[in-house]
């Protein structure tokens, strides 16, 4: 009997819509959505033409499909892609006319990438990702699932930010696939003990956690961190005898926990040896200054000094080689575990999406030999989470996340300790507004609008990008933009200043941060 393989894609980008565009904004969720979503939409339908067992897992954050969904963000995609496609030929002409014809021919593939994306957008997927990835969810092939409202951390919420971001998270989805989600992603595998509480309670029947949450032992990406491993206290989980060769329910309740396998993972995200930091391929942390393309491949992972110019054809050979490498490591994988006794092993991989393609250019194309080479293994099965059975067997889950040290770290320390502050008395100063939400259209629009405002205060992603200084000061202006408007709602439906000044200001506010405007709230603020 062959082993079952459960490959996992969340897929999240914070709520960037009219919130800037170039360097920092709306130029994230174009270059998601050329570079990842529309090239695996598409490699999938090429998968499901050819006859070949693509079941695949997707997890979409509400924020996410807001964006996509949104006219304003299609239109602007558009734009985005005429204007990569005029500065690729510019480039073109300026290379050739140096005589650098390498980057010159790299160039033209960009050109004809772009143009093919904008007329595979326009034409096949009707500007319409969401309703595209609705029919293939449909027609039975891939399990889509939700997470939290606005990607927030669970575990360090208090009991309402909790309930706030599952309860969205359920309702927006229900909006665009017409059904009710079956499985839930824990924004940054992040799990404490209740969590399945709330989850149960709004009909989930399963989640994912990182492999040490199952197993015990050092979290995986400790392996993967270098010097900073000084730096992060890292926990080493009691063993526990259980394993994420098969599924489990969480002891004394009725919803089952899936754990993300180590091998699989740390093959794929390793800094030392994962396949993204091979030397032929495309090396995303270099561009050309005059237009932002890469054109160089990574050459040596070690550095940035002395690129040599990208080979698209020796990239996609390496990509077909490394799918091989990986669906044997899989094969031996399963041999192992039916040694240990599983018989019908099920083997676990979760990746963020959008390292398929934007972050590691040849994902998509490694992702659709993988599928491909699973699909003529004798001894392996792709599958979706249904498929795999009841689990019979009980585990008790340690509080964990899938980040650096295995723990909260990446969200909660030196550098973030002040954000928590702030987001817990962002939820109590909202706590105090519902009961204005009893009185006028305008008094429950801005109780609504004030909603929006913490779950956007609640976002994982400030936090994230303040502790990696990762657009620190963009992360930080938007946190507080929305702490700044959730405190002038306050003030102003406390002292009753809700005149036409403010119904403008509220407007306009609703115009920066309109998404979940087409689900009712009834029940939810």
């Amino acid at each position: 009997m062959s082993s079952k393989i459960l490959l996992v894609l969340h897929s999240h980008i914070p709520y960037v819509k009219r919130q800037g565009r170039w360097p920092f904004g709306e130029v994230w969720l174009f270059e998601a959505i050329a570079e990842t979503y529309i090239p695996l939409l598409q490699a999938w339908l090429r998968l499901k033409e050819s006859g070949i067992n693509n079941a695949l897992s997707f997890s979409f954050s509400p924020t996410l499909l807001e964006q996509l969904r949104s006219t304003y963000i299609q239109n602007e995609f558009i734009a985005y892609l005429q204007e990569r496609e005029a500065l690729a030929l510019e480039d073109e002409r300026y290379y050739m006319s140096r005589g650098e014809k390498e980057i010159a021919q790299i160039a033209s593939f960009y050109r004809r990438f772009y143009r093919d994306t904008r007329r595979d957008f326009i034409v096949e997927l009707d500007k319409d990702i969401v309703g595209a990835i609705k029919r293939v969810q449909d027609e039975g092939q891939v399990e889509i699932i939700t997470t939290a409202a606005t990607h927030a951390y669970l575990p360090l919420l208090d009991s309402s930010g909790l309930e706030y971001q599952v309860k969205w998270g359920k309702r927006v989805y229900e909006h665009y696939f017409d059904r009710e989600p079956q499985g839930f992603w824990l924004p940054e595998c992040g799990y404490f003990h209740g969590i399945e509480d709330i989850l149960i309670e709004n009909g989930f029947k399963y989640f994912y956690v990182d492999s040490h949450a199952i197993e015990g032992g050092k979290p995986i990406e400790v392996f993967s961190e270098g010097g900073e491993e000084a730096e992060v206290e890292i926990a080493t989980f009691a063993r526990t005898g259980l394993s994420t060769y098969r599924p489990y329910r969480i002891k004394d309740k009725d919803i089952t926990v899936y754990g993300r396998n180590s091998m699989v993972s740390h093959q794929v995200w390793s800094a030392d040896y994962g396949y993204p930091g091979d030397p032929d391929y495309r090396e995303f942390h270099q561009q050309d200054q005059r237009s932002g393309f890469k054109y160089w491949k990574v050459t040596n992972r070690r550095t940035l000094e002395g690129k040599q110019v990208y080979n698209p054809e020796q990239a996609a050979l390496r990509a077909k080689q490394h799918a091989l490498h990986f669906v044997r490591s899989l094969e031996e994988n399963s041999r192992e575990a039916r040694k240990l006794g599983f018989t019908n092993p099920s083997i676990v991989g979760c990746y963020d999406t959008e390292l398929f393609g934007h972050w590691w250019w040849e994902g998509v194309s490694w992702l659709e030999e993988v599928i491909k080479e699973i699909d003529l293994s004798s001894e392996l099965e792709l599958a979706l989470p249904h498929q795999v059975g009841p689990a019979k067997h009980e585990a008790q889950v340690f509080e964990s996340s899938w980040g650096m040290g295995g723990k909260h770290y990446v969200w909660d320390n030196n550098e973030t300790a002040w954000m928590w502050e702030i987001i817990k008395k962002a939820g109590k100063e909202y706590e105090a507004l519902k009961i204005y939400a009893d009185g006028s259209d305008l008094h429950t629009l801005a109780v609504y609008q004030a909603l929006k405002e913490l779950m956007l205060i609640q976002s994982s992603d400030w936090l994230f990008m303040v502790s990696n200084n990762l657009t620190r000061d963009y992360a930080m202006k938007r946190f507080f933009e929305h702490y700044t408007k959730l405190l002038r709602l306050s003030n102003c439906l406390r002292s009753n200043k809700t005149d036409d000044e403010f119904a403008k200001w509220l407007h306009r506010i609703q115009h920066e941060d309109d998404f979940f405007n087409q689900i009712s709230p009834g029940g939810l603020i």
